[in-house]
């Protein structure tokens, strides 16, 4: 979907003051739109129920995302910018997103594995290579920490 269509979606949901079911070209389209948006309910909608996704439930990640949400809404961030980019780490090639606000530099890279257009995995990246070079990541957001010998490793 071409911004100007995303910017005439979002102004009549403002208008309307409800959301409208979106079209998207695909499931990995409409992850980085409900993910910049903080929308639980868009993320939570393309994921199977039947999937685990970065080694962990549907729900108990998704209690992860939320909790990640609130804390930025708490610092009066209501929306990130989506930035293209390609995992260069464990899931070598892998599509992703640097999720930015970009007056803070807070930061979360995410990427997400597809079979035939429906989300079978996502998990944070820590060798995500953006498409555009952003100057500003400056505070990595960590949804879901990571354990190794029962120590917690960021």
């Amino acid at each position: 979907m071409d911004l100007e269509k995303k910017k005439l979606l979002d102004h009549l949901e403002q208008l309307a003051g409800s959301k409208f079911k979106k079209l998207f070209e695909g499931a990995l389209d409409g992850f980085a739109y409900y993910f910049s948006k903080l929308d639980l309910e868009g993320i939570d909608s393309l994921l199977s129920d039947f999937n685990n996704y970065d080694g962990v439930s549907k729900e108990y990640y998704l209690k992860l995302i939320e909790k990640a949400f609130n804390d930025l809404k708490s610092k009066g961030i209501t929306s990130l910018e989506a930035v293209p980019g390609v995992c260069n780490g464990c899931i070598n090639g892998c599509s992703g997103f640097s999720f930015l606000d970009s007056n803070t530099g807070i930061y979360v890279d995410i990427i997400v594995e597809l079979k035939n257009n429906e989300i079978i995995n996502f998990m944070e990246c820590y060798d995500l290579k953006n498409d555009e070079e952003i100057v500003n990541k400056n505070e990595r957001i960590v949804i879901k920490q990571f354990m190794v010998n029962s120590r917690k490793i960021v």
